[in-house]
């Protein structure tokens, strides 16, 4: 009797093994589409496509970020501001941001353009296409400069494209956010 018992968890192991190729499969189909899609014979949707097939395999993806229109044009002096924060790119290292770690000095004022000291932020960046964020938190240091800090490693570890938001809680407890969005190729 226990022959057939092993029969069966042997004919379930080998289903899930058969199931698993097959899934195998379609991400190649992902990648054939894509293909089509960098021929520029595909629709937006093949366009999403290419962004995350050059993402997950790793590649450089020249061009990637040419049909992004979500991002910010990268320059220092870029700037963004909320409810009670204005924060604006002092510099970059590299500049643009790459792929990989980045190092950032931002300027924070209030809405009067006036420094913002003992300033609490948290770098959260983060891909929206994928849902994931990346593995290395970023370490905030305030400078010598009233309203300077930097914010490395800014770890961008895959191309596309990326939100990286700057929660800030300001030295009354009051808290705000600002977003950047970046696409790196």
């Amino acid at each position: 009797m226990l022959l057939p018992s092993r029969w069966l968890a042997l004919a379930l192991l080998a289903n899930f093994v058969l199931l698993g190729c097959d899934k195998g499969d379609e991400g190649d189909d992902e990648h054939t589409n894509t293909d089509e899609s960098e021929t520029g014979t595909g629709s937006e949707s093949d366009t999403h496509a290419e962004t995350d097939t050059h993402a997950e395999t790793g590649e450089t993806g020249e061009g990637l970020c040419d049909a992004e229109t979500r991002d910010d044009t990268f320059a220092i002096g870029l700037s963004k501001t909320s409810s009670a924060v204005k924060a604006t790119f002092v510099s970059a290292d590299p500049a643009p941001p790459i792929k990989g770690d980045n190092t950032w000095v931002l300027d924070f004022a209030d809405l009067a353009d006036q420094p913002l000291s003992d300033l609490t932020i948290v770098a959260i960046p983060m891909m929206p296409d994928h849902g994931h964020g990346t593995p290395v938190a970023a370490v905030v240091t305030a400078l010598d400069t009233p309203g300077q800090y930097e914010i490395t490693p800014v770890n961008l570890f895959m191309a596309g494209y990326w939100q990286i938001t700057l929660e800030v809680t300001l030295a009354g407890g009051e808290q705000d956010s600002v977003m950047f969005g970046i696409c790196v190729e």
